[in-house]
């Protein structure tokens, strides 16, 4: 007779699905042991693309090459199984993620790092093309076509939509771009609010007027734009009566939005309590408040007793915490709760080699401000490179 063993066999390993490679998730990717036998899967959307580089990139100072790295080398190093796919939806009765392409991908646990995207209105043809500042590859193609038409000793006009950090650093960037190339282009930023920067120290924002005005770039306060035409952009002033005869047309060959970030569509598609227009409703452990095995962490998440702005410095800062409650979900351990810090540090990129740091009510503007952002930036890069 054959030999049947009684030493019980071993329970099938958990498994965990990372879904999307954003700040946290490579965290976690690069921790990877701390999971001890945890099957672990990312599914990587196609590269990461730092944002607090993208605008450095955009003005011609940094390479996209510098801007990115691939998430399934990183998988590979500390063996996480790497997948090319997006989040299509949940079926959370068969505890499935569902890919666009029809894979469903099974999990015990599930995690969520999907950013954000940036809101625009539709394109008209013909009309200028519309860009947006994500995702990070758009400013990738703006810049290369940008430089087609340098090249060219062409000066395309250039409408901004945005007076906050990302469309500022925008504005500032397309002006280092063009004067790189000797060429002179007209920028024009549109922003709803009276001053830029609204949410910063009346001293910072009225330091970065100046800077703007110096460099020729026309700011239009109180004005937003809602659609586009051949020959611009429509914008109405919140001085005037709504209705047609409201619209001004903005003369311009490019409009790039670099305002209204959200969570990405697929987020009201899967099943679980969402906050209009934040996110994935997400309890202090970045738990959804829907259910106990459904993390998410970044721009996707939204957590219910905080209001986050949308800057990686959460992520970042979000990325132990999740790492720690995946870890003791798997072990049935108490999970910890991610308490945000009341004031983050932000550095602007504002091209030609200088930065703008705020943080709370301080602020600080000059060259050391951009070396430190760069020492900032290229130290995180590296440790996931």
């Amino acid at each position: 007779m054959p030999h049947v063993s009684d030493t019980p066999a071993a329970p099938p390993s958990r498994q965990l699905v990372l879904v999307g490679a954003g700040h946290a998730h490579l965290h976690v990717v690069s921790q990877r042991h701390r999971l001890d036998d945890t099957r672990v899967t990312l599914v990587d959307p196609g590269g990461f693309w730092y944002s607090g580089m993208a605008n450095g990139m955009l003005g011609g100072r940094l390479t996209p090459a510098e801007d990115r790295l691939d998430p399934a080398r990183l998988a590979a190093r500390h063996g996480v199984t790497a997948v090319r796919g997006r989040l299509a939806g949940l079926d959370l009765n068969h505890r499935q993620a569902i890919l666009e392409d029809g894979r469903a991908l099974p999990f015990d646990l599930l995690s969520l790092n999907l950013g954000s995207s940036c809101q625009a209105p539709p394109a008209r043809h013909p009309g200028p093309a519309v860009w947006t500042v994500k995702p990070i590859p758009c400013l990738v193609a703006l810049r290369r076509c940008l430089e087609a038409d340098f090249r060219r000793g062409v000066g395309p006009r250039l409408v901004v939509v945005g007076g906050g950090a990302s469309g500022v650093e925008v504005a500032c960037n397309l002006s280092a771009l063009s004067r790189r190339h000797g060429v002179n282009s007209t920028i024009t930023l549109v922003t709803r609010g009276k001053r830029l920067l609204e949410d910063a120290p009346r001293g910072a924002s009225r330091w970065l007027s100046r800077l703007l005005a110096r460099r020729g770039i026309q700011v239009l306060g109180g004005a937003r734009v809602i659609g586009h035409a051949a020959g611009g952009a429509l914008i109405r002033s919140d001085e005037t009566l709504s209705g047609e005869d409201s619209l001004a047309l903005l003369e311009a060959d490019h409009v790039i939005h670099a305002s209204g970030l959200t969570p990405p569509g697929v987020i009201d598609r899967l099943g679980l309590p969402v906050i209009p227009d934040r996110g994935l409703a997400v309890a202090a452990s970045l738990q959804s408040t829907g259910d106990p095995d459904v993390f998410a962490a970044g721009d996707c998440a939204a957590l219910v007793n905080h209001r986050l702005p949308r800057l990686g410095v959460y992520s970042v800062r979000q990325a132990p915490v999740l790492l720690d409650n995946l870890a003791a979900r798997l072990a049935g351990r108490p999970l910890r709760d991610h308490v945000p810090q009341p004031r983050a540090l932000a550095i602007l990129d504002l091209g030609d080699g200088l930065g703008l740091a705020i943080r709370g009510q301080s602020w600080w503007a000059g060259r050391l401000m951009l070396l430190w952002k760069r020492w900032l930036d290229r130290r995180f890069m590296a440790r996931y490179r």
